[in-house]
């Protein structure tokens, strides 16, 4: 269980396309040179996180709304309340677009449902 808020959007990234990115580091060091990335697949509200599970495990999910105390009766471990009350303050900071302003090529995460999960 979890106190993020389900408008809370979370940067994900698919394993591939970490092997990408360092591929592409490798084959073009002079393009990447001093280059500081913050690699994300996507860029998703909880609540579309939650749904796009669903399809994929063919089950309705949604996105908990929980009060730490909730959440912490539900068995969410004590030390991550406060990593995820930041999160739902701050954010995360990758955002796809860095990437695809470097021409890497992203797999969302509905596709990664279909393929890696």
């Amino acid at each position: 269980m979890s106190v993020l808020k389900p408008s809370t959007r979370l940067s994900l990234v698919a394993v591939h396309d970490i092997g990408v990115t360092v591929a592409a580091a490798v084959a073009e060091p002079a393009r990447f040179h001093r280059v500081e990335l913050e690699l994300a697949s996507d860029h998703l509200p909880m609540t579309a996180i939650a749904e796009t599970l669903g399809r994929a495990l063919g089950a309705p999910l949604t996105a908990p709304d929980m009060t730490e105390a909730e959440a912490l009766a539900a068995g969410m471990p004590a030390y991550a309340g406060l990593s995820m009350e930041l999160m739902n303050l701050a954010g995360q900071p990758a955002r796809p677009e860095f990437a695809r302003e470097l021409g890497i090529p992203l797999t969302s995460f509905e596709t990664w449902t279909r393929t890696g999960l």
